[in-house]
């Protein structure tokens, strides 16, 4: 499990049924695949501001593991 210094935390919203939601991205990666915690759709996050910490969201092309 990373550390709490290792991970960025901040909230999304699904594009596919709108449920926001909070997601943790390694620092270092410049995209995180999740699914949504409420469809279980493939998402892909990126850092769209650091304060307070928003993820740019999409549907992945790729299925997410976590």
């Amino acid at each position: 499990m990373p550390e709490q210094e290792d991970v960025q935390y901040g909230t999304y919203r699904c594009p596919v049924c709108s449920h926001r939601d909070g997601a943790e991205i390694r620092r270092g990666d410049a995209v995180g695949l999740i699914r949504c915690s409420y469809c279980d759709t493939s998402l892909e996050l990126t850092l769209r501001s650091r304060d307070p910490v928003r993820f740019a969201v999409q549907v992945a092309e790729e299925h997410a593991t976590r």
